[in-house]
């Protein structure tokens, strides 16, 4: 869908209230289940971005099916360039694939290589790309529409996609000065390069952003950390804690992305001061190792305030009840109703099942 033939009047009047839901829910004015149900067309997704473009038109195409169903879950605009925004910002090669996302190339090779890192260059192609989205986005939409920064690698993430990964955890046992050097200089250029998303997008801002409930005028900030389930829970505490802390602390609150699964993780990971969400996979639909161990999510998370995204498929009937309790701050993402069934066709299937959703 081009820009011009989007329906802005009909957007903003029905996600006026949508947005007042998820942002009385992330601040805990509401209780309950918050129930989310994302649309998903087969190649219409954020991740179709070898330009603004195309980006855009593929998510406004999003956005107007969304608007269709009886959902409060607000889609936003994302500036998605691929994972390897700040490795390429750090010298590393791009290779954009035959399904358009991009992929990086190692840089550092060894702790030598690694203990060389330069000043990160935020006019590259992928760094540049995200600002050029963010501002044809504006341009085209006039900032109507809610939008988030990109997709945040964490610093351990990123070095991982810097530094070759037999040597990079070699080196966490062996060399963790020249580790948490690397780490280091990487969270700096988060903070500096998501500063600058922030104010560019300005009051169109949805936060805390990618992948996780967010809204204009939300609070805190996403990041992914999927390679902490290769490490231990002491080994996140010892490397990534400490620096996911420090954005925490920067933007107001960390919501933090991880796929696979990371039980083994999930103490030390809610351990870390200023992180206000917690997402994963809860199906094997969607991720081949799958959260599976629903109570102990569930019990780990209830009365520590913070929120549990669980994602499932159509198993969440089965799923949903084993993680839900008063106590814990949920968000149950869920496909939402096949084409011939009611629009609150889900909301009547919670109900069923006792357990009471904000819809």
């Amino acid at each position: 869908m081009k820009a011009a033939d989007f329906d802005y009047a009909r957007f903003e009047d029905w996600a006026a209230g949508r947005e007042r839901v998820t942002r009385d829910f992330l601040s805990g004015k509401t209780r309950g289940v918050c129930l989310q149900e994302p649309v998903w067309m087969p190649g219409k997704s954020y991740t179709t971005c070898r330009t603004p473009q195309e980006s855009l038109e593929v998510q406004l195409d999003v956005i107007d099916a969304q608007m269709r169903m009886n959902s409060s879950y607000v889609p936003y605009l994302e500036p998605w360039f691929g994972t390897g925004i700040y490795a390429n910002a750090f010298g590393a090669e791009i290779l954009w694939n035959e399904g358009q996302s991009s992929a990086t190339h190692y840089v550092f090779f060894d702790e030598s290589d690694a203990g060389k890192m330069g000043e990160p260059d935020f006019d590259a192609t992928l760094p540049r790309l995200v600002m050029e989205g963010i501002d044809y986005f504006l341009e085209e939409t006039g900032g109507r529409l809610p939008i988030s920064c990109t997709d945040t690698q964490s610093a351990f993430d990123t070095a991982s996609l810097l530094w070759d990964s037999a040597s990079f955890f070699e080196c966490m046992v062996l060399e963790p000065d020249c580790v948490h050097q690397v780490l280091d200089k990487v969270n700096r250029a988060i903070i500096s390069f998501s500063q600058m998303q922030i104010d560019r997008i300005g009051g169109a801002l949805a936060r805390p952003g990618h992948i996780m409930r967010s809204a204009r005028g939300g609070a805190g900030f996403s990041i992914s950390d999927d390679n902490i389930v290769m490490i231990s829970g002491e080994h996140y505490s010892g490397f990534s804690a400490h620096y996911n802390k420090q954005l925490a602390a920067q933007f107001g609150g960390l919501a933090v992305h991880s796929c696979g699964n990371f039980e083994g993780q999930l103490d030390a990971l809610a351990s870390t001061p200023g992180i206000m969400l917690i997402d994963g996979a809860f199906s094997p639909i969607m991720d081949p190792t799958p959260n599976r161990n629903h109570e102990y999510f569930r019990d780990r998370l209830k009365g520590t305030g913070i929120i549990l995204q669980a994602r499932m498929n159509v198993d969440w009937p089965e799923i949903l009840p084993r993680l839900y309790d008063p106590e814990l701050r949920l968000i149950a993402s869920i496909p939402g109703p096949g084409p011939d069934e009611p629009a609150d066709i889900n909301l009547w299937r919670a109900s069923e099942l006792g357990i009471p959703v904000i819809g």
